[in-house]
């Protein structure tokens, strides 16, 4: 039986998938591993139902094909029938189904390469004020802080908090990006949704020189608040302000902390 010799680029040599003849001796399989140009968050990604894999045989176009998981975890092929893919990587699910062409006595060294081409059944959603927003597959373990930073970290518009919702229902949670230490370092699981809000404002008006809106800081004074609108004019008091809260004046000084969504008016001056 002849076998065609296919040199690659990586210098592995694989024989050629043809049919067997009925005298052949069985052959194992060797098969090739993801392909170099495929994104590397398939290496350790676990397939699951509904995710759509593209399954390529050298050689054989006719029994290539994209198709999704089923529910039970399993994908159909020409000739050899149903795979199991649930729980597999993409080299796994390879190897398998290249096992299955061999074992056959459909091909010969079967050289198979899978790629997922729609991630459905583990990814994060990340969402909101991101450079990179999208869904990502757990292709690994990932907190709260890595996947923030896989995502591209928060823009300049966004809040320094991110709100996680749990894919289990259990009802959003609200994380500081000032303190990701403690609730970044959650573990994320499928399904889980991230989002960066917009940054929150406080407001200075009356006689400063900037009056207008200014991103909130945690921890950020009215004196602070003041500054960034540039001070008072000659006819604005720091002993004569207002803060409105919730629609509401509130009793505050300049060295109190400010509260998202603040507005801090300076009166003028009584001579």
């Amino acid at each position: 039986m002849k076998t065609e010799t296919l040199l690659t680029s990586l210098s592995i040599c694989l024989a050629a998938a043809v049919p067997v003849a009925a005298t052949a001796q069985t052959a194992g399989a060797a098969v090739s591993t993801a392909s170099p140009t495929a994104p590397t968050a398939e290496a350790g990604y676990q397939l699951g139902p509904d995710d759509e894999v593209k399954i390529s045989i050298f050689g054989q176009p006719d029994l290539s094909a994209t198709t999704r998981i089923k529910a039970d975890g399993t994908v159909a092929l020409a000739l050899i029938g149903p795979v199991q893919a649930r729980g597999k990587t993409t080299s796994q699910l390879a190897q398998a189904i290249a096992a299955n062409y061999a074992s056959g006595g459909f091909l010969t060294n079967p050289s198979v390469n899978v790629e997922v081409s729609n991630y459905v059944s583990r990814f994060v959603t990340v969402l909101g004020n991101v450079p990179q927003a999208g869904n990502y597959p757990l292709d690994r373990n990932y907190s709260v802080a890595s996947m923030l930073a896989k995502a591209g970290g928060s823009t300049k518009d966004g809040a320094n908090a991110v709100i996680l919702t749990p894919a289990d229902g259990s009802g959003p949670v609200r994380i500081s990006l000032a303190d990701m230490a403690v609730g970044g370092s959650r573990q994320l699981k499928p399904g889980d949704i991230l989002y960066v809000p917009p940054a929150e404002k406080i407001y200075v008006y009356g006689q400063v020189q900037q009056p207008g809106a200014f991103s909130f800081a945690p921890g950020q004074s009215f004196r602070q608040a003041l500054a960034l609108a540039g001070g008072p004019t000659l006819a604005g008091s720091t002993k004569r302000i207002k803060v409105r809260r919730g629609g509401k004046e509130v009793q505050a000084n300049l060295d109190d902390p400010v509260q998202p969504e603040d507005v801090l008016i300076i009166r003028e001056k009584l001579f």
